[in-house]
């Protein structure tokens, strides 16, 4: 297959969330990669600030700043440009761009106070840690556990209901775990299990692991909401 091979990927031929994810790939690996590096390349600062101790607490803080602010616009185009990939759309820089130009303000407003309450979360399990508070501690690790299944949903919802409030994306999430539990944990599984893997090879998750798992995530939502 030539470098940018125009031919639009078809993931009606695959039925499975992996194995359609993995054909949707393999229609145009090359693309999928640039798209995953540029994405991977946001992470670079703060692993940068998190490597260098001893760099300066300012040059520290605004490093892994902006990896906390340019990863969810680039989230947001990774959701986008994929999704429409999945519907036949050829990947391209154009359709790239469309993406970071349309959805860079909306993703900071409505995906940046969803996956901020990771944050907190891990901030109050560290909190209850230290202060020996033992239920706060269970209820803070349950609750990013049950925050992980309905996250799996965030990127898509966002870019399937782009006028729904961050509220409401979140209420929605709810609602598709609870119709599909069975499939959303499938779906975390094999997602987590893809992030190890990645983690663990390192140049996984730089080549082509979040691309996978975000294709993963666009199957399960068409699974558990088809369209009417």
């Amino acid at each position: 297959m030539p470098f940018f091979d125009d031919s639009g990927p078809r993931p009606e031929e695959e039925r499975g969330l992996l194995w359609r994810s993995i054909a949707l790939i393999g229609d145009q690996l090359e693309r999928m990669i640039l798209l995953n590096v540029a994405w991977a390349v946001q992470l670079l600062p703060a692993l940068a600030a998190w490597a260098f101790p001893g760099l300066p607490d300012w040059l520290r803080i605004g490093l892994t700043t902006y990896t906390a602010f340019a990863f969810i616009p680039a989230s947001a185009v990774l959701f986008d440009s994929l999704a429409q990939t999945s519907q036949g759309v050829p990947l391209s820089p154009d359709l790239v761009k469309s993406s970071l130009k349309a959805q860079f303000k909306p993703s900071l407003v409505k995906l940046l106070p969803l996956y901020s309450l990771f944050f907190w979360l891990v901030m109050a399990a560290t909190l209850a840690v230290q202060n020996k508070l033992l239920v706060l501690d269970v209820l803070t690790r349950a609750s990013i556990l049950f925050l992980a299944l309905f996250s799996l949903y965030w990127g898509t919802l966002f870019i399937y209901q782009p006028h729904a409030s961050p509220v409401q994306l979140f209420s929605a999430s709810v609602r598709l775990v609870w119709r599909q539990p069975g499939k959303t944990l499938l779906a975390g599984f094999i997602s987590l299990l893809a992030l190890a893997l990645g983690i663990i090879s390192i140049g996984g998750l730089f080549l082509i692991v979040p691309v996978l798992v975000v294709l993963i995530q666009v199957q399960l939502y068409h699974a558990v909401h088809p369209a009417r």
